[in-house]
């Protein structure tokens, strides 16, 4: 076989494995919100902290076992490295423990439109965090767009629940402050994604044991009438074992392929568990408020990630003609 045939090859096969691991993050990061929903809202097990708490034991021990033996490259845990990642840990756990309480009673659609907001709060917060200049006309328009059309289906929700949407806020805000703070983390330290899971995890683990002892989350969750139920404990270990592997299908795809590539994948994601969660889990009755504004959070959302695709592109062809 020749050189070029065996670059041809390589190239195939690396095509392959990104296609993979995008549709590997899709199909993860889709069914995430109807495993959880499925937990919290079918089984009514309200105990999105001990979920969550669960969840960070899991992906920690997991990531320690697979260290110790070498199968993957994580720095080994450090208070130096917990202190450095504390802030952006905390509002991890934050919007973790806010999605989850806000699927207890919010539909799916109205969640995804909730969640294309976190561009809106990137665009006020992150000159601040990450000392950078203000976004462009198009992506201030494009992120108006996607809040106007969630304003507008937040006001034909006939299942409105002020307690809900405030979660849904605060989830927001909290992921926004996560995300700015990885970033920041990122660029400074030269911490790989994977490291970061792993630091994050353990933070989470007291912060989390620490509010499930205060609050005796804990010791509800342990009494709760269908801790036997066979079928409740085979969802409940589904949502934990997911959200190890949503973590690593992100990480996945983001290595893989880029960050641009994973928030594409995100959009594309949304619009179809909105349209899927229309007739799911009780979803939410389709007034002409809700899809208009449905049609423009998702038009706003498609349009962003457009918009930064075309960044993305500028930039490379600027250093390839450098």
């Amino acid at each position: 076989m020749s050189t070029s045939e065996c670059e041809s090859n390589i190239d195939l096969e690396s095509a392959k494995m990104s296609v993979t691991a995008a549709v590997f993050y899709g199909l993860c990061s889709g069914s995430m919100a109807f495993i959880n929903k499925l937990v919290v809202s079918t089984y009514s097990f309200q105990f999105p902290n001990f979920i969550i708490l669960c969840q960070m034991m899991f992906t920690a021990s997991l990531l320690e076992i697979l260290r110790r033996n070498k199968i993957v490259n994580v720095p080994a845990y450090t208070l130096e490295l917990g202190k450095v990642l504390l802030i952006p840990s905390v509002f991890y756990t934050f919007h973790s423990v806010f999605a989850l309480s806000a699927l207890g009673t919010m539909n799916i659609p109205m969640y995804n439109v909730i969640k294309r907001c976190v561009p809106l709060v990137n665009l006020f917060i992150a000159p601040f965090i990450l000392k950078k200049g203000p976004p462009t006309v198009a992506i201030a328009c494009s992120v108006t767009l996607i809040t106007v059309g969630c304003i507008i289906a937040g006001m034909g929700d006939i299942q409105f629940s002020l307690a809900s949407y405030i979660y849904g806020g605060a989830s927001v805000f909290s992921q926004a402050l996560y995300l700015l703070f990885i970033q920041k983390t990122g660029m400074e330290r030269e911490i790989s994604a994977l490291g970061v899971l792993f630091v994050n995890s353990v933070n989470c683990v007291p912060l989390l044991l620490g509010y499930n002892l205060l609050s005796l989350e804990l010791f509800r969750a342990f009494t709760f009438p269908e801790i036997t139920n066979p079928l409740f404990l085979a969802a409940f270990l589904l949502v934990i074992v997911m959200g190890c592997v949503l973590n690593y299908s992100l990480f996945l795809c983001t290595t893989l392929n880029s960050a641009l590539t994973t928030s594409l994948v995100g959009v594309i994601k949304g619009i179809i568990t909105t349209a899927i969660g229309m007739f799911t889990f009780w979803g939410v009755e389709p007034t002409l408020m809700i899809l208009t504004g449905i049609i423009m959070n998702t038009v706003g959302g498609v349009w962003y990630s457009w918009i930064k695709y075309q960044e993305k592109m500028a930039k490379s062809n600027s250093v390839i003609h450098t």
